[in-house]
C-alpha cells in the first residue's frame, strides 16, 4: 500500500520535473525522459538529475508531493465485508528441522527454510533481511517469548533483562528463498515480505514437533513443561486404550 502510494507521489514530482525542463528546453512535456541521474531532451539535450532539480525549484519553489493508495472494493456489503485489506497478497512456505528430547520435553530448531513470494524483489538484500527477521520472530514466540503477570498485574517480565527472547546463539540457521511472481497490482510487481515470512514459522515448529514425537502443542509458547504434559497425557491415553 505505501509502495503504490509513492509511486504516486513520484508520478506527481516526475510531471513538474518534466514540465520544468521542457519549458526550459522549449519543447513538449511528453519528450522529456529521465534515467538513472540524467535527464534527456527530445534533440539530443541532456542535464544532470540536479540540474534538473534546481531548474524545477526555479519554477515552482520547493518540490514536494504527497500521493495515496486505498484497496478496491473486494467482498459484499455486510458488515466487514467491503474490506480490501491489500492490493496484492504473498505466499510463504517454511520447512523446519527439529531434534525433540522425549525424556526432558527439550527441543531445539536446527534450521528453517523459508521460500516467501514477494512479487518483484526490488531490493533482494532488504527483501532477504525482512524474511529473516520475520522468521526470527516467530521462532522467538515458539521458543520462550511470553506475557506472564503476578497477581498484582505486574509484568514479570518489564525489560529485556527480564523478558526471554533468543540471542544470536539460540536463533537456527535461516535460508530465505526470495520467491518472484511479479503481481500486477503491486508496486513495479512487488508485494510485502515484512509479516508473511513470520505466520508459518510457528505452525512450521509445531508440525516439526508432531512429526517427532507425535503430540501436537496448540498453546505458545511450546515450553519443554507442556511439551512433556502433551507427552504423558499421550502415553496415559495409550495405556488407558490397551
Amino acid at each position: 500500500m505505501i509502495g503504490l502510494a509513492c509511486v504516486e507521489a513520484g508520478q506527481r514530482l516526475w510531471a513538474q520535473i518534466a514540465q520544468a525542463v521542457a519549458e526550459h528546453w522549449k519543447v513538449g512535456p511528453a519528450s522529456i525522459e529521465g534515467r538513472l541521474g540524467t535527464i534527456t531532451g527530445p534533440s539530443g539535450q541532456s542535464m544532470s538529475f540536479r540540474e534538473a532539480v534546481q531548474v524545477t525549484e526555479a519554477r515552482f519553489g520547493t518540490l514536494g508531493a504527497t500521493g495515496s493508495y486505498r484497496t478496491q472494493k473486494l467482498g459484499a456489503d455486510y458488515r466487514g465485508g467491503t474490506i480490501g485489506a491489500s492490493p496484492a497478497y504473498s505466499f510463504t512456505a517454511h520447512v523446519v528441522e527439529v531434534h525433540v528430547d522425549a525424556e526432558t520435553g527439550l527441543w531445539k530448531v536446527e534450521r528453517i527454510w523459508a521460500a516467501h513470494d514477494c512479487g518483484r524483489a526490488i531490493n533482494p538484500t532488504l527483501v532477504e533481511g525482512q524474511i529473516e527477521g520475520s522468521v526470527y520472530m516467530g521462532f522467538a514466540e515458539a521458543a520462550m517469548e511470553e506475557m506472564t503477570y503476578h497477581p498484582s498485574g505486574l509484568h514479570r517480565g518489564p525489560s529485556l533483562l527480564d523478558y526471554r527472547i533468543p540471542t544470536s546463539l539460540d536463533t537456527p540457521e535461516i535460508s530465505s528463498l526470495i520467491v518472484e511472481s511479479v503481481d500486477p497490482n503491486g508496486p513495479f510487481g512487488a508485494k510485502e515480505a515484512g509479516e508473511g515470512p513470520l505466520h508459518p514459522a510457528i505452525p512450521a515448529i509445531s508440525n516439526a514437533i508432531y512429526d517427532a514425537v507425535g503430540v501436537r502443542l496448540t498453546e505458545l509458547p511450546f515450553h519443554p513443561g507442556r511439551l512433556l504434559a502433551a507427552l504423558k497425557q499421550k502415553l496415559h491415553a495409550v495405556s488407558r486404550a490397551c
